[in-house]
């Protein structure tokens, strides 16, 4: 009789166990990163197309899964607490400046300012100065004078820095305020400021700039945050002036860079107490970043001169001075970037006038602005003809036509490129700063814009998106030709990505 066993070889040898030991682990943790998301993905949508990827297709979605899934910045609000247990003061004053408790918001919103103030939990600024900096060159020239005018502190926090002209200029005036006794510190993204040498870093610290990258992979935790930005673009001098814009360090934001020329951005100037709650926001990011406090940073505080009863802002009369520094992030508890958009939406009486270099809304964003338009409001968008983001570029197109079904025009502008950010409601209320109206900005991004309810300044605002809707073309008018059929292919290929865009 033959036995069956002498033809089977079991000397097996550990190294052939290998290949199916790997499979069978990235399997298995394919099926439990598909019920992780089930539980953590933000929409149904999402969710079940990381769980068919993860289960067809795991040894490309499993990687990917775990850099681009995530909505939920891990550890921020944590880095606060832990340098708020030794430096409580700070801390205090943190919250004091950003957040505002449930009974001293207005339960009717009697402006367009209140309402955004109300949604984001924080509190209204009085006694402030605006000017309005249209361009680099404007930008630029403020930033420098406030750099070279700091008597105590400077600090600065950007996305993208780099090692040319104007960076060297920038990176000159922080090492002479430093060498000259100043406080300087200086946060900067390390994924915006990935192609940033390390000389340059380098040269800042040799000279005493206090320079911190904002590493978004901190702890173990975090390791794999690689889908998350820092970015703001603010300034703090002194606690007493500051800048917050669209702009970053860099020739291009001159226009020096011929494919990208001229540059369209725009910012704000600020002097008074709006200064401090920027300088709250540069604070908390300071906190993750060096896991330190800030000893010198000015939070005197009158309450009598900065914070107004909101229940007093009124849409009505000659109101100066009156702002809300909207922060927002990923390590939010609630969407407050869309809260934030939606609030003023649904502030429009009459106008609402949005630039914006990137344009991939959410849903929310676009049931508000339909809703806009069926009050009657003269809703518009103004996006760049200009790429310079290809994939968020041609996501663009996709919407352009989802909002001309509802009758909202969106406008090209054609002089350069287009990067500001930049809200306008009524004659009552602009927007300015860092967020733009697409996926990343309101869900991935840490974001600021000041909402300005100055009268004379908002009358600027709206005189300067005049000018830039002069300078565009209606782009999304309905019965116009379609594009090339490889236009509209990358275009539907875009949208599929526009959740991590």
């Amino acid at each position: 009789m033959i036995d069956p066993l002498q033809y089977l070889d079991l000397d097996v040898s550990p190294e052939a166990l290998l290949i199916p030991a790997a499979l069978l682990f990235i399997h298995s943790l394919a099926v439990v990163s598909a019920f992780h998301s089930l539980l953590h993905v933000r929409t149904s949508q999402a969710a079940i197309a990381w769980v068919v990827g993860l289960v067809t297709i795991p040894y490309v979605t499993l990687p990917l899964y775990w850099m681009f899934s995530r909505h939920r910045f891990e550890g921020y609000r944590e880095a606060i607490r832990e340098v708020g247990d030794q430096h409580q003061h700070s801390v205090t004053a943190i919250r004091r400046e950003l957040f505002t408790e449930q009974a001293d918001r207005p339960t009717l919103s009697a402006s367009s300012l209140s309402l955004v103030a109300s949604v984001l939990e924080t509190p209204i600024s009085a006694g402030n100065e605006f000017r309005l900096l249209i361009d680099g060159k404007a930008f630029f020239d403020a930033m420098l004078m406030q750099i070279q005018s700091a008597e105590r502190y400077v600090y600065a926090s950007f996305y993208i820095i780099r090692d040319d002209q104007i960076g060297n200029q920038f990176a000159d005036a922080l090492i002479q305020r430093a060498r000259a006794g100043v406080t300087v510190r200086l946060l900067y993204d390390e994924v915006g400021c990935l192609r940033l040498s390390n000389g340059y870093l380098r040269r800042l610290v040799d000279a005493g700039v206090d320079v911190h990258s904002f590493n978004t992979r901190q702890g173990w935790v975090n390791r794999f945050q690689v889908n998350f930005r820092n970015h703001r673009k603010l300034l703090v001098v002194d606690g007493k002036r500051a800048i917050v814009g669209g702009l970053n360090v860099g020739d291009e934001y001159l226009g020096d860079v011929p494919s990208m020329s001229p540059w369209r951005d725009t910012s704000v100037e600020v002097v008074g107490n709006l200064t401090r709650k920027i300088q709250a926001v540069f604070a908390g990011d300071y906190y993750w970043a060096a896991r330190s406090n800030l000893p010198e940073a000015d939070w005197q505080w009158d309450p009598d001169h900065d914070v107004p009863d909101p229940q007093d802002v009124s849409d009505a009369g000659d109101t100066q001075g009156l702002a809300v520094a909207c922060a927002t992030g990923p390590a939010d508890h609630r969407p407050r970037a869309v809260m934030m958009f939606a609030a003023a939406i649904g502030a429009a009486k009459e106008r609402l006038w949005i630039s914006t270099p990137y344009l991939v809304p959410d849903d929310a964003l676009l049931v508000a602005l339909a809703m806009a338009k069926s009050r009657g409001v003269d809703v518009r968008l103004l996006i760049p003809t200009v790429a310079d983001q290809w994939a968020v570029y041609l996501a663009g197109f996709y919407y352009e036509r989802e909002l001309a079904e509802i009758g909202v025009p969106v406008f090209r502008y054609t002089e350069g490129m287009l990067h500001q950010k930049c809200v306008l409601v009524d004659d009552s209320l602009a927007l300015i700063g860092s967020t733009n109206f697409d996926n990343r900005s309101l869900y991935l991004n840490f974001e600021l814009l000041i909402a300005i309810a100055d009268r004379p300044f908002v009358s600027k605002v709206a005189a300067m998106l005049d000018q830039d809707f002069d300078n565009a073309k209606h782009s999304n008018q309905s019965g116009r030709p379609l594009r090339p059929w490889f236009a509209r292919a990358g275009t539907a290929v875009a949208r599929l990505f526009s959740p991590v865009l």
